[in-house]
């Protein structure tokens, strides 16, 4: 014992009875509590093997043994019969009046890790939410988020299962547009994540996904728990690298961070065990800083000029809104109303525009409503924008169609468009507006969109009625519970 020895008090009087084991955690230190013949000692937690948990052992036959292998060690002293290795570290204990106290040695101040290099990077790139569950493989990681928050600079939600970690993570992406991210331990908590992160492929979700992996030296025989993450993500990933020694570690969480932004997608990166608790001191974190351009970016000239043709000649134009416009639809709503345009959105776009707006014409497809498929087929011009053109929406291929879109691979995907315009969908719906301020030729549909909601909630409403002879009608439960017809 020496003057920075603390004691804390580990175990109430008699709470462990003669002959027992206890796993007990002071702080962030874990020792295993043995009483044998009426003497008390504490023990490292871990067995030197391969970090079994003692306190999870028994005494048989007077030794300590291990639960995961059966290594036994005397449970006063932690040294092993034979004297086959050094066994395991030993604390002092003090039996006083009120209970059991054993001496740690004071802490010594934190030395910056991997880990920390790489947790300060990201959440200097703006990732304040990390979804995931703490385990065996990714410990070092776990506490360097640990400090992060601390901090206040990030905050961890402990989940139950991976698959939660990774759609609330998809989920954040895309309301927000900002990267959450999601961890996992390695192998089957890694391969958890797999169907959120698919739903945030699909949707064009920022991401980050942090795995765990067993130690590099024992990669590649086949580990407990052992997968080739690379592999096993695959495309869902649009970015994956593990970490290893010799990695610019800033660096890899910097780009990690830049690719989940710019391309919209899942930046995976695999952290063995033992890189996560490597030294770094010196290394310094990372961040956005001269890395990022601004994303507002003009149309060409030549394509912004080619649609403005088409909506000034349009008697009947439509816009359709997918999820791919929701963070700029206060323009589209002014460009509509300078077009007397009705709004339909696709399924994922639904909400976009509120259905008490004169020129809201509910949602397109098979999850929509008759009053978006009428508008579309008695249109003159399409202006779509954020949207997929995916089967379930089924947008028209036979009317002249405007698509703005800001990934230039998604203009004209499934069949030729007339005017495709390659721009961020705020600033190109801006200088539309601008460019047709003075009018156009345009009819005022906001008539039409009225009575096509009138003659749809009559329909709803007559199917409320309609019971069939077979009960209440599932129209009826709907509007009881959530959607008052109007008559």
């Amino acid at each position: 014992m020496t003057e920075k020895t603390v004691w804390q008090k580990v175990l109430a009087p008699d709470e462990l009875p003669d002959g027992r084991v206890k796993a007990v955690t002071c702080d962030r230190q874990t020792v295993c509590m043995t009483r044998h013949n009426g003497k008390y000692s504490a023990l490292d937690n871990r067995c030197p093997h391969q970090g079994g948990p003692l306190g999870e052992g028994s005494i048989e036959n007077g030794l300590l043994r291990c639960p995961w292998h059966g290594w036994d060690f005397d449970p006063a002293t932690g040294k092993p019969p034979g004297g086959y290795d050094d066994g395991v570290k030993t604390y002092p204990v003090d039996v006083r009046d009120d209970g059991v106290y054993v001496g740690f040695e004071q802490e010594q101040p934190h030395v910056r890790t991997v880990s920390d290099v790489m947790v300060e990077t990201m959440a200097a790139w703006g990732v304040r939410q990390v979804f995931g569950m703490v385990g065996h493989s990714n410990l070092g990681l776990a506490d360097a988020l640990r400090r992060q928050q601390e901090a206040g600079k990030l905050s961890f939600y402990g989940i139950r299962h991976e698959g939660a970690a990774s759609f609330a993570a998809s989920a954040y992406g895309k309301l927000t547009g900002r990267p959450a991210a999601c961890m996992s331990i390695a192998g089957p908590g890694a391969t958890n994540l797999l169907t959120g992160l698919w739903d945030a492929n699909v949707d064009r979700s920022p991401v980050l996904a942090l795995t765990g992996q067993v130690d590099t030296q024992v990669l590649g025989p086949g580990a407990f728990q052992e997968v080739d993450p690379q592999a096993a993500f695959g495309k869902v990933a649009q970015w994956s690298q593990p970490v290893l020694h010799s990695s610019r570690h800033a660096e890899l969480m910097n780009l990690a961070c830049k690719s989940a932004l710019l391309n919209r997608g899942v930046s995976h990166l695999i952290f063995p065990d033992e890189v996560q608790v490597l030294k770094a001191a010196d290394e310094r974190a990372g961040g956005p800083q001269g890395r990022m351009t601004p994303r507002t970016i003009h149309p060409p000239k030549e394509a912004l000029d080619q649609a403005l043709v088409l909506l000034r000649a349009a008697k009947r134009p439509v816009i359709i809104v997918g999820h791919g416009a929701r963070f700029h639809m206060e323009p589209i709503i002014e460009l509509a109303e300078t077009l007397n345009a009705p709004i339909i959105t696709t399924f994922k776009g639904k909400g976009l525009i509120s259905d008490s707006h004169p020129l809201a014409g509910g949602v397109l497809g098979r999850s929509g409503t008759p009053i978006a498929s009428w508008l579309m087929n008695e249109s003159d011009t399409l202006l779509v924008l954020g949207a997929s053109f995916s089967n379930h929406t089924g947008i028209t291929p036979k009317k002249p169609t405007i698509q703005v879109d800001f990934e230039a691979m998604m203009l004209g995907k499934f069949h030729a468009v007339d005017a495709p315009v390659w721009g961020e969908i705020g600033v190109t719906v801006e200088l539309m507006r601008q460019a047709l301020a003075a009018g156009t030729d345009a009819v005022d549909q906001r008539p039409d969109v009225a009575e096509r909601w009138r003659l749809w909630r009559a329909e709803k409403s007559s199917r409320a009625h309609d019971d069939r002879g077979k009960g209440v009608s599932s129209a009826a439960v709907f509007a009881a519970q959530h959607f008052p017809i109007q008559e």
